[in-house]
């Protein structure tokens, strides 16, 4: 079931990896982005993506009707976060996104999870072999993760804020 998961949900982790590529970073370079699965009780990968000279990292997973995204970045108060993030996360609930802070030793973990059937977000193959692909909402909502990402990198460049290592805080 595992395995059928994870091929079911491949073409839209691999679009927010294309869409993730062609992102700016504040210096007009292109990020460098790498994906890679994740062994966690949900199916996701973590990205990690390389702007100005800086690692960002965050996974992005899926559970049945639902995705979720999960940073956790250093130096930042629970309390002066949903602030500082305004401009990634403030209008994520119009799009049914739900953006949580939860305080960290030394910072805070940013997680949001929206309701975005996967049954509607990839067109299943035909048969056992076909290759799934991205559906049109599918296609809108890794428009959307990317549109986040890009403006969380902002964020954290412009702020100096750094990622802590998401294997490591717990």
């Amino acid at each position: 079931m595992q395995s059928e998961t994870r091929r079911l949900s491949a073409p839209l982790y691999d679009g927010i990896f294309s869409a993730c590529q062609r992102g700016l970073a504040m210096d007009g370079s292109r990020h460098a982005v790498s994906m890679a699965p994740t062994s966690y009780a949900l199916d996701g990968r973590s990205y990690t993506l390389v702007s100005c000279g800086t690692e960002y990292t965050f996974w992005l997973g899926v559970n049945g009707a639902h995705l979720f995204f999960i940073a956790y970045v250093k130096g930042v108060r629970q309390l002066e976060a949903p602030a500082m993030f305004a401009s990634c996360f403030g209008g994520a609930p119009q799009v049914t996104w739900q953006p949580n802070y939860e305080p960290l030793d030394n910072g805070v973990s940013i997680w949001a999870s929206c309701l975005a059937e996967r049954a509607r977000l990839i067109d299943k193959p035909a048969g056992p072999a076909s290759e799934a692909v991205l559906s049109a909402a599918g296609q809108a909502w890794v428009a959307d993760v990317a549109r986040m990402v890009q403006a969380w990198v902002y964020t954290c460049d412009s702020q100096r804020i750094r990622c802590l290592d998401l294997e490591a805080v717990y």
